[in-house]
């Protein structure tokens, strides 16, 4: 089988991959961006298809409505779009250009209902573009931890031509090397090489800080992780009300923030409200419920120790009719 070539060896005969992945210095990186040239297109050239993206969706998960319009009208309004937009020619419409980097300015233009926006035109095969779209993004704003997660496993299953599943297998694996628990050989493979590569170039973290900050929101309720990912919802959000263990009420409060747009503010006080709840109704029935499992073991206890139960005819039957009316309480 022939051996991976290193991710360094592969992009090195790409300037734009090399810019991408932040080998190039910043010297380097404004030559190629000022080299593309600037100019202006109708907005209704520019689709936001994401078609580079593995799930089709845009790197950055969600926008807050209130905040977009009010950036839109007090600075992109009176000062213009300073920063121009990435697109490259859509793959599949002739006439058409992909919005590769740019949506919230390109969100805040629709606002203004501007008819052209400032971009660069790139001609990016797909996994080039999805690179640009995440280091252009990183570079604007930090991304919020499911983001993270999100774009880092698709960059890791692009170079290493994983899936999911095997990326995040790959990630434990290193991860339990690097502890000592099991063999280290996987360290030096050169799929772990190329991971280490890509966090230096694109994470804000290291391989290591992912695995122990950004997997475990896997484990996340689902419903919760989905609705962030649609933009339904803002992470922070979200990732409050998850923490509610009763199926119900976590579903109903996040149906209730995404409906109504509750404020962070409001979800927490909602929140209170129903930790105040649970703790009186706790607090109320705890008492009662220790004592009667007190009195319960009490009494088994000593029936065991009572031979006249067991050896009494009318006492073994009366306890066989409250044997059984017990485990029809149980299994009830």
């Amino acid at each position: 089988m022939t051996a991976r070539r290193k991710l360094r060896d592969a992009i090195a005969s790409r300037e734009e991959l090399n810019f991408v992945f932040g080998q190039a210095t910043p010297q380097k990186v404004n030559q190629v961006v000022e080299e593309t040239q600037e100019q202006a297109i109708p907005c209704h050239q520019i689709l936001c298809s994401f078609t580079f993206v593995p799930d089709n969706k845009p790197v950055r998960h969600y926008y807050d409505p209130h905040e977009l319009e009010h950036w839109a009208l007090h600075d992109i309004k009176p000062n213009g779009i300073r920063s121009p937009l990435w697109i490259r020619p859509h793959p599949h419409q002739p006439g058409k250009y992909e919005l590769v980097a740019g949506l919230r300015r390109f969100k805040a233009a629709s606002i203004l209902k501007l008819e052209t926006v400032p971009v660069r035109i790139f001609n990016w095969d797909d996994h080039t573009a999805f690179q640009a779209a995440v280091s252009e993004n990183a570079n604007r704003r930090d991304f919020s931890a499911l983001e993270e997660l999100d774009n880092m496993l698709r960059l890791l299953e692009i170079q290493l031509d994983y899936n999911t599943e095997e990326v995040i297998s790959l990630l434990y694996r290193m991860n339990n090397a690097a502890k000592g628990i099991t063999n280290q050989n996987v360290l030096v493979s050169p799929e772990s090489q190329q991971v280490q590569q890509i966090f230096d170039a694109f994470g804000k973290i290291t391989w290591q800080s992912f695995v122990a900050t950004r997997l475990p929101l896997l484990k996340k309720p689902p419903e919760i992780l989905e609705k962030i990912r649609q933009g339904e919802i803002h992470y922070t959000k979200g990732i409050l009300i998850a923490g509610i263990k009763d199926l119900q009420l976590r579903n109903q409060l996040l149906q209730e923030a995404v409906l109504e747009g509750l404020s962070l503010s409001e979800i927490k006080q909602r929140l209170q409200a129903i930790n105040g709840t649970n703790s009186q109704n706790s607090a109320s029935s705890s008492p009662q419920t220790q004592d009667l499992k007190h009195r319960f073991s009490q009494v088994m206890q000593q029936a065991k120790k009572n031979r006249s139960i067991w050896k009494n005819p009318d006492k073994a039957q009366s306890l066989e009719q409250l044997l059984t009316q017990l485990e029809s309480l149980v299994n009830s």
